[in-house]
């Protein structure tokens, strides 16, 4: 009797310290970084629509429901998700929304007080959320914390090569080019981590559609700074900037500026190509 209640323990044990953590997301790339930390420890339902837009998505009562059972919904955070409020009331309450951004220092658009949300463009801000993650694991279950310790260091390691890739890449580069010019604004914690000068059309452009002023002042600034590519987001219509490039004679490049991109799933691949992309623009 007393072999058997002992191998039930263990059974019971064994059983605790293989629980998979269910995990909802918001991002593709939040998804990527909840299985690479978690592992098998987790199982990651991802509720963003493959061609879906970033600014434009709102979970539907599928998302919802696919999100049934999820101890944990992953957000990026600093305003990217307005809805998270009516999101956490369609929750069971021992459902934790984690916004991971919120842990990453923000990084304002050129010359205004406007924090850039777009966080995820920077490994070292996606190293820091990744911390977050792993804490938040652990909370939720405290059994498989070895694995998410070990998950998270693998990840951290592989934020940190990408920055030294990145850097090697870009000093192709001259300092005197690294103007960033994309059709929003997007990459404020990116140029900050690799010291270029981010500048954004979106906006601008759309307004003054039909201010022949407006439009000769934007294509004014580009010439006067001598740009040598505009980047578009690779799911944006193209057509208005490379209009614009067209006319200061600069070519017009996709960049994964929401982080969304169905070619490249993962940070590593995604990153990749947005680096790659840079570095063909910005050099001669």
């Amino acid at each position: 009797m007393k072999k058997l209640v002992c191998a039930v323990l263990l059974a019971l044990c064994t059983l605790s310290a293989q629980a998979v953590t269910k995990v909802a997301s918001l991002h593709p790339l939040l998804s990527d970084m909840a299985r690479q930390v978690g592992g098998d420890a987790v199982e990651v339902v991802n509720l963003f629509p493959e061609n879906g837009e970033l600014h434009a998505f709102e979970p539907t009562a599928a998302d919802v429901a696919a999100a049934s059972g999820a101890q944990l919904v992953l957000a990026c955070g600093k305003g990217v998700e307005p809805y998270l409020e009516d999101l956490r009331d369609s929750l069971p309450v021992r459902t934790r929304i984690v916004e991971l951004g919120s842990t990453v220092p923000d990084v304002y658009l050129p010359g205004s007080q406007v924090a850039d949300p777009h966080w995820w463009n920077s490994p070292t801000a996606m190293k820091r959320a990744s911390r977050a993650l792993r804490a938040a694991l652990e909370q939720t279950e405290p059994a498989s914390k070895e694995q998410f310790t070990k998950g998270q260091r693998a990840y951290a390691a592989q934020m940190d090569a990408l920055v030294r890739e990145a850097r090697l890449a870009f000093a192709r580069i001259p300092q005197e080019k690294r103007v960033l010019v994309c059709s929003h604004a997007a990459m404020s914690h990116f140029c900050k981590d690799f010291g270029f000068t981010a500048l954004a059309v979106h906006g601008i452009a759309q307004e003054s559609e039909g201010d022949t002023a407006s439009l000769a002042r934007i294509l004014a600034e580009l010439r006067q700074k001598s740009v040598l590519c505009l980047f578009y987001g690779v799911n944006e219509p193209p057509k208005v900037l490379r209009t614009i490039a067209t006319q200061v004679g600069a070519k017009a490049l996709p960049l994964a500026l929401d982080g969304i991109n169905p070619a490249t799933p993962t940070y590593a691949e995604l990153f990749r190509f947005n680096v790659k992309n840079i570095v063909e623009g910005l050099s001669r």
